[in-house]
Order: C-alpha cells, then structure tokens, then sequence
C-alpha cells in the first residue's frame, strides 16, 4: 500500500494561491481608482492627477511583490514602498476640490479607501500567522495611518476609517484560521508519516524473509539432491566446495538482497534515458553509488516541464544523500502507474526528524516539494533519526 501524504503541509501551495488572490484582489481596486482618477483630470482641470496615477502604479507592483517575496524583510520594504506610494497619492488627491454638499470633500474617501484595501492584502500570503499579522499591521499603520495623516494635511478631518478596520480584522482572522489549519495538517502527518514508516518497514521485512526462505529452499534442495545421488562413503572434493561455498553464502545477505542482473538490465535501460543519465552520472562524480530500478523508461513519456523539474528534484534529493546522510549509497526507483510517475529516492543514512526546521531541510522543503508542486506533483518525505531517508515524488504522466 502506498500512502499519499498532501504536499502541501508547509503551505507552499495555499501561500501561493493566496498570493495570485491577493494580487487579483489588489489590481482591482486599483485599476477601479486609476480609471476614476483619470476621469477626474477632465472634469477638474488638475493635470497633476497624472502623478497621483503614476503613485498608483507604484503602489500595485509594490503590492505584488511583497505578495511574492520570498523572504520576510523583502515583503517588509515592498510593503513600505507601496505605503510611501500610497503617502503620496494622497497628498495629490486631496488636493483636488470636489467636494460634495457637507464640509467635507466626499469624492476624495472613495478614492481613498480602494488603495487602503490593496495594500491590505500584502500579508495573507505568508507562511507564518506572525509574520502575515506582521505584514497586515504594518500595512494598517504605514498605510491608511499615512493616508489620514496626508489627508488632514490638505484639510480634511482625522477620522477612524472603520471599512479598513473591519477589513484588517477579517484578514486577520482568515490567516489564523489558516495558519491553524496547517498546525493540525503537519501533526497528523507526521503521525501518518510514522505509521507509513513501520509499514513500508514490515513490508521490507516480509520480503527479505520471502526471498531469503526461497533461496535458501533452493540451496538447501540442491545439495540434498547432490547428496542423494552420491555414493556412500567419503564426499568428493567437488561436492565438500560446493557445500562449503553454500554455507558460507549464508553469511552474506547481499545474495538475498540483490536481485541478479538487475544492474545489468536497468544500466542498459539509463543509456535510453537522458534525464536520469545526467542526474546519475552529476551524483557519481559526487562521490555516491547509484542503484536505479523499475520502470526507468517510462520518464521519457514525462512533458518537457515535468521532466525538467523532477530533475532539479532529483539532484535536490541526491545532493541531500551526499551532504547529510553518512553514506554513500542511494537507491533512485522508478514505478509507473498512470497517468502519475513515481520516484522514490532512499538511503540507510543518519536519517532526521521530518519535523525539524534547521538549515540540513531547507533543500528539501522548499526545492524539493515546490518544484514538484509546481507541475501538479506531490511529495511525501519519510525519515527519522538512525533510520534512513526516503523521498517519495510522484508527477502526472500524462502530457499536458
């Protein structure tokens, strides 16, 4: 049986989806803004509302960005350029006098309010509640605070912006209840991942002893009948070799392990497939023993784009062996069962705790199963201190 454990644990695809969300969300508001904007310059007169589109723009790439940094500080100085931008335009706006019955300008809180919700939105796609609450205060105070205070400015009043608050608070509780969310996904498959370890474990086991009682049924029945069919009295030197060589067999349990001529058979089989040939011969040059089996063809009916990052895994996965496991031997197998493509890359290393965040699962975590999430794939990782590693990736095979 084979486990599939969700990819997306670490958030990789959520913040991803979250990030095109937000980016939607933000060009919106701003393109409804730009085009009201514009339609302003006619009507007032105001040439200078041109500057105040150019801050708009400014405003939603910043937005953008920070949705797509890859690291908290960059989402942090995104975040303040689109508020400084935002500043900005709202110093140009309010100076435009189209005012409504009423002290105040009416047109200028429209016109206000749909960039102080783009700029809101640069938080919901961070992986951490902290650091996604981070990114929303800072949006809240770097970006409708400066607005009010910019506005005052050109003479309107301090006001509490409740449309905004409410806003802010909403997004806030959508990431808490997503970051939970991933709290309960990650215990409980890491207790999956655990009981698919013991499984796949009790499998092994059930298969070595397999293997080992038919060969050793075998050996035992040829020397029976080699001893049957000889005559009473001494062996025959022959005869004691070949007993002796049969004994001494037992000792070794590579001849239950290794299956004969499948390293012969799937070598011939790698020199038809140029993908895992490269990613082969770049991990020998490292100093690592590769064994491929299985269905080693079958990665040629991958798309060049599935191709393309199942490599970059796979090296991902290779360089991890070399650097981290203590040893220098690694399997790479290859099952087809369409329309997906598996690939497990395993070794009897050091092993670590699936769990951990330190430097050593970087590689894995983030090159690993984003790379293959990308092409529609899917990860599971299973490893534990003292027992080895096994990296199982699976992709769609069919052409897309």
């Amino acid at each position: 049986m084979t486990l599939q454990i969700a990819a997306d644990v670490e958030g990789v695809a959520t913040s991803h989806a979250l990030a095109r969300a937000g980016t939607w969300l933000a060009c919106v508001f701003l393109a409804a803004t730009f085009l009201i904007d514009f339609l302003f310059i006619p009507v007032t007169g105001q040439t200078d509302i041109v500057l105040a589109l150019a801050g708009l723009v400014v405003v939603g790439v910043a937005v953008v960005l920070a949705l797509r940094a890859r690291t908290f500080v960059r989402a942090v100085l995104f975040t303040l350029v689109a508020c400084a931008a935002l500043s900005g335009y709202t110093v140009i706006v309010t100076a435009v006098t189209m005012r409504g019955p009423g002290p105040f300008p009416s047109s200028d809180y429209v016109l206000l309010s749909m960039p102080e919700f783009a700029v809101l939105v640069v938080g919901i796609s961070a992986r951490s509640l902290g650091k996604g609450l981070a990114l929303g205060t800072l949006a809240l105070v770097a970006g409708p605070g400066l607005v009010q205070l910019a506005a005052f400015s050109q003479g309107m009043s301090l006001a509490v912006d409740v449309p905004v608050v409410a806003s802010y608070i909403a997004l806030a509780l959508l990431m808490s209840a997503l970051w939970f969310g991933r709290r309960e996904a990650a215990r409980g498959t890491a207790m999956m991942a655990e009981v698919a370890l013991a499984e796949e474990r009790d499998v092994a086991l059930g298969r070595f002893d397999a293997r080992a009682a038919t060969w050793l049924n075998d050996t035992v029945l040829v020397d029976l009948r080699a001893l049957a069919s000889t005559d009473p009295g001494p062996l025959g030197a022959e005869l004691l070799q070949s007993i002796d060589r049969d004994l001494a067999n037992f000792a070794d349990v590579r001849l239950v392990l290794d299956e004969p001529g499948v390293n012969d058979s799937t070598t011939r089989k790698l020199a038809s497939v140029p993908s895992l040939l490269g990613v082969v011969r770049d991990a020998e040059g490292k100093g690592l023993h590769i064994r491929v089996t299985g269905d080693v063809e079958a990665v040629n009916d991958l798309n060049a784009a599935v191709t393309r990052n199942l490599e970059r895994a796979l090296v991902e996965c290779l360089d991890n062996v070399s650097q981290h496991s203590g040893v220098r031997d690694a399997e790479i197998a290859v099952m087809s069962s369409p329309p997906e493509l598996s690939v497990m890359v395993s070794d009897a290393g050091v092993g670590f705790d699936v769990n951990a965040t330190g430097d050593d699962t970087v590689g894995l975590r983030m090159t690993v199963v984003e790379t293959i999430v990308e092409v529609g794939g899917s990860v599971q990782i299973w490893s534990r201190p003292g027992a080895g590693t096994a990296i199982f990736v699976t992709v769609p095979a069919a052409a897309s």
